[in-house]
């Protein structure tokens, strides 16, 4: 695997943790780090961390939840989907579900996530835009995420993306989050990422940024990844610490939105 691909153990691990704990259901994710054989010394296990990112998680599968009641005909394409149990999980399935990531891990995936009438596993960068030749499309609504992607690409990856989206998709929405630029260049410093040799590439602390490159793109979400109805499930010193996350950080790390037409 590259050293991207072995990120996608962190996620993994954090919500097998916090779904053992109650904090966020994800059996899935439990029973895959039970059965899939990996050696997770190179993981940060804090469980700062697994809270931070089953959070993450839930705000997304929020996001598609509510996509998906609203347009029950759309399409779901899952940008570096690892091993994420997003289809499973929310509610709510769309018409069409695609999760996307690079071979190493499809063939991994492929153990747990089976295909089916309407479910497609597609092996590629995201970065390759070539991909989009394998979505079946009729007009349908397009919900695009990216979930702890955008920092491995290039803005000229992100610019492309959203251009080729916007070409291929009548009205899509494409979701995905980032780091702030302070927030990337402090990350140099203390990154779980920094275990396996992943860098980090892009950051955007403004999306006009991408809202000018991009030739048909509007930002309409604009969020922090630490919302309080997800603070008010803790308890003591892990309440105590997102709250003064959620204030003082929110502006390191947000969850953003694009409307692509």
């Amino acid at each position: 695997m590259t050293n991207e691909s072995k990120t996608l153990f962190i996620p993994l691990y954090s919500k097998a943790l916090m779904s053992r704990e109650g904090f966020f259901e994800d059996k899935t994710a439990e029973h895959i780090v039970d059965s899939c054989g990996h050696d997770f010394s190179d993981v940060d296990k804090s469980k700062k961390l697994a809270i931070y990112m089953s959070m993450r998680a839930m705000h997304y599968d929020e996001l598609t939840d509510r996509f998906v009641q609203r347009f029950p005909d759309c399409i779901v394409i899952h940008l570096g989907c690892g091993l994420d149990s997003r289809c499973i999980r929310v509610e709510h399935k769309p018409k069409m579900w695609y999760d996307l990531d690079l071979a190493d891990v499809i063939e991994l995936r492929k153990q747990y996530y089976p295909e089916a009438e309407n479910y497609k596993l597609i092996a590629s960068s995201a970065a390759n835009t070539e991909w989009l030749n394998s979505i079946e499309y009729n007009g349908e609504r397009v919900l695009v995420i990216a979930e702890g992607l955008s920092m491995y690409l290039s803005i000229d990856d992100m610019t492309n993306i959203m251009n080729a989206l916007g070409e291929k998709f009548e009205n899509c929405s494409f979701v995905f989050d980032a780091y702030s630029d302070a927030a990337a260049k402090l990350s140099k410093f203390k990154n779980p990422i920094n275990a396996v040799d992943a860098k980090i590439d892009f950051s955007m602390s403004d999306p006009s940024i991408l809202e000018k490159r991009a030739l048909k793109a509007k930002c309409v979400i604009n969020k922090p990844i630490i919302l309080k109805r997800y603070i008010d499930r803790l308890s003591g010193i892990y309440k105590a610490r997102f709250t003064f996350m959620g204030g003082f950080g929110s502006s390191f790390y947000r969850i953003y939105g694009f409307r692509l037409w």
